[in-house]
């Protein structure tokens, strides 16, 4: 019989494993031609770098130092 412990990590690991599923279907969309954020048009090398760029490179890392904090 499963006791608290094993009840919580069973539960971590499916919540782990959802939130990687939902990262990789994010990833597999592709992105979309102009930021989300600031509304520029994203590079078109940027696009073909990262076909599921959904931020130009400032917004992104602006967004990711705001993160780091």
């Amino acid at each position: 019989m499963p006791d608290d412990m094993d009840r919580a990590t069973a539960l971590t690991e499916a919540h782990h494993q959802e939130s990687l599923a939902a990262v990789t279907r994010r990833l597999r969309q592709p992105g979309t031609p102009d930021c989300e954020i600031c509304g520029e048009p994203i590079p078109a090398r940027r696009r073909q770098e990262m076909p599921s760029a959904r931020r130009c490179r400032p917004c992104q890392e602006a967004m990711e130092t705001r993160r780091a904090r």
